[in-house]
This record gives structure tokens, sequence and C-alpha cells, in this order.
């Protein structure tokens, strides 16, 4: 508390929404996290404290919300959404349609200004039983921000400002602090009064109702940074045996090792690059899970982005007959080969006029007695998923 700084240079903004906004853009990824990481086509026109809006990410926690950026890396071209959580998302993140809006601000160029937050309602809960009074703590009040400024009437600020007061919507204000510091937070504009006199200069007087907490954003080497991991997986599909490559972007740190679950049955994997291999085997829907190492200590699990699916092998069955030839009574033997199975069922028809015979999938070897001379040619269909597939012949016997 005894650290102080100078009121003077420091800059107030309005969010002006009738204005063409001052950046857009796209989001291409995010993090499924508290706070959400958003990686951006670009962070160019971005600064920490300023606030955007979002929209078409396809998470219920994001679209149609403003947030405070923080942590902005140019690198990555990610930054913090401020006070957000996307934990809970399940679906995957759109890039397709996923956009941000960063609206213009006016310069409010005040005088000075007061936040004056209001006290909490104190609610009396005493009764004839209590020894003593007791009480509970109500609703807190966010309250006001009043700030004086000197009025040109037309000056195209001050006409944004009474525009403002006429359609009573929420806005951002910012409050930049010599420092570099940024205090964010939402307002009403409530009432703009204006003032004169003899040797003084026109004045104005607004207040702005605050209808929520402030966020404060660190200056310039003094942020404290989330680290989060946004993993993709790719390809999203494929067939078994599917390679699949996990790129793991960290945000707020560096990770020495990462421990992977490909929630597939096997065990997890350490990998010490920021680029996980794997070979999925079975068929089925995953979604890896990321643990990182920092500083010594595991992190929580950052589920992927996306979802890989996996979808069997193509099903195939060969069978071969020994002997092809001899006299009747002739016992033969034919043997299956599965590749990518087995199958659900296995259906023999000998090609002599007999009942078809039902094997289980994964058998190997079946046996047959061709008691009369004659050329047959013996078939199998094999059940796989339910459906019956085209049926394999083997080589044609004669029997003399």
């Amino acid at each position: 508390m005894k650290k102080a700084i100078s009121a003077q240079k420091t800059k107030m903004y309005l969010e002006d929404l009738t204005a063409a906004p001052a950046a857009t853009g796209t989001i291409t990824n995010a993090s499924k996290s508290a706070p959400c990481v958003a990686v951006f086509d670009s962070v160019a026109n971005l600064k920490a404290g300023s606030p955007v809006q979002v929209s078409g990410t396809g998470w219920a926690s994001l679209d149609g919300f403003t947030f405070v950026l923080q942590n902005i890396d140019t690198e990555s071209k990610s930054a913090t959404l401020a006070s957000s959580d996307t934990s809970r998302e399940t679906a995957d993140f759109n890039s397709t349609n996923a956009r941000y809006v960063l609206h213009a601000f006016i310069d409010v160029c005040a005088v000075s200004y007061q936040i004056n937050q209001n006290a909490a309602a104190q609610i009396d809960t005493t009764t004839l039983c209590d020894d003593e009074k007791t009480y509970l703590i109500g609703f807190t009040d966010p309250g006001t921000l009043t700030f004086d400024f000197f009025i040109d009437p037309t000056d195209p600020d001050y006409q944004a400002l009474i525009d403002a007061q006429k359609d009573g919507l929420e806005r951002m204000f910012e409050i930049v602090y010599r420092n570099g510091a940024v205090r964010t937070l939402p307002v009403i504009v409530q009432s703009i009064n204006e003032s004169g006199g003899v040797d003084q200069a026109v004045q104005g007087a607004a207040t702005l109702k605050v209808t929520g907490p402030a966020i404060l954003t660190m200056p310039p080497g003094q942020v404290t940074d989330t680290y989060v991991l946004i993993p993709i997986v790719s390809p999203t599909t494929g067939q078994a045996p599917l390679e699949a490559t996990l790129t793991i972007n960290e945000s707020g740190g560096h990770a020495t090792q990462f421990t992977v679950d490909w929630k597939d049955g096997t065990p997890p994997a350490i990998a010490t690059s920021n680029v996980a291999e794997h070979t999925y085997t079975i068929a089925g829907t995953y979604k890896p899970e990321v643990m990182a190492t920092i500083s010594g200590s595991a992190s929580a699990p950052f589920k992927a982005q996306n979802s890989v699916t996996v979808s069997a092998a193509p099903y195939s069955l060969a069978v071969d007959i020994t002997p092809t030839t001899g006299t009747a009574p002739l016992d033969v033997t034919l043997t299956l080969t599965e590749t990518n199975g087995p199958a659900d069922s296995l259906s023999i028809d000998w090609g002599d006029g007999g009942a078809a015979e039902s094997k289980p999938g994964g058998t190997l070897q079946a046996t047959h007695n061709y008691a009369a001379a004659g050329s047959y040619t013996a078939s199998v269909t094999p059940t796989v998923g339910g459906t019956p597939e085209t049926a394999v012949t083997a080589a044609a016997v004669t029997v003399s």
C-alpha cells in the first residue's frame, strides 16, 4: 500500500458500439480450460486490456459474450480471455465460423474521475433463539464511475457519449494507467451534465453505472501467465491401423515433458517434444488427454481440441481346400484365413446339395465327406457387423 503512481497521463476510453469496428478477424482455435486461451488469425491490432466480442465458435460459454484480452503472445498469436471458462465444453471448436470484433473507443479525456463502490446490504437474521445479533451479507453493488471533462458540443466523441446515454446499452470502459496497467469494466451511461460560467470553460460530468466486475490487466512485464495447453490431433478420421499425430500448443510457459493418454486402453506415453505420435489399432472414437510437467509438477489434464474416429480395416477371407481330386468317398479339409477379423459367423456351402454348415468366426478349418462322384465347389459366406459379405469360393473338387 506504500506504492503510488501519478494520476497524470491516465487515459480513459468508452466503447463506441455504433462506429466501425477497430478490428475484426477469425479465431482459429481455443482451449477447453479456465480461463480459455484463444488463437487468432492475427494479434497485430489487439492489445492487452482490450475487450473483444466472440461469436460462431459453437461454444455456449463464449458465443455472444465479451472478454478482456490478456497475456497476448505474438509468436503463437494467442491471448487469454479473462474470466472465461470453457472447461465444460464437449463439442469440437468451430474454426470455420469463429469470429471476434474489437469495437472502436472514444477518448473521454477526463479532468478527474472517481469509482464509487456501494457497500453490500446487511441482512438482519437475528431470532429470539439467538444470544446476539446475527446477519448475512446481501448482494454486492459494483457502484458507479463518475468523471469530469471539458465540452465542445461539436466534438464527435462527445456526441458519441450523448448517444450512449440515450440508448442505455452496456459498454466497456477502459482506464489506462500511467504505468501501463489497464482496468476494464462494463458500464451503462446514466447521465451527462453540463455547466459553465464567467471565465470558465464549458464543463461536463458523466455518471456511469458499473454493471459487473472490473478486470485488471497488469503492465507489460508484470503479467502473471496462465499455463494452458491446446492439443490438436490429426488426422481426424481413418482406417486402423491409423497413425495419429498430436500437436501440443502451449501458452504461458514451456513444459519439460508431456504425458499423453491416447484413450484407447494403451498405457500413457511420455513425449519430450510438442509433437507426439501414436498408432490406433482398434476401431472407435478417441479424444486424447495431455498433462504437462512444469517446474517438476504435473498440470491438470487438457483434452484434445478434436476427436479422431478410427474405422475398422476391410475384412477379407481366403479359403483353400485339399485334396482337390480323389475317389469317393473323399474326405476334404477347408482351411480358412481371415484378415481384420474374425467375422461374426461363417456359413459353409459344400456344393453337394446338403444344408449349409454354420461356423463361428475365427474357425481355422472345417472337414467334409463327399460320398458320391462329381465336381463340387465349396463357398464360404462371412457375416461381419451383422451383414453378410460376398461368398468366397474354394477350388473345385473332382471326385471319381
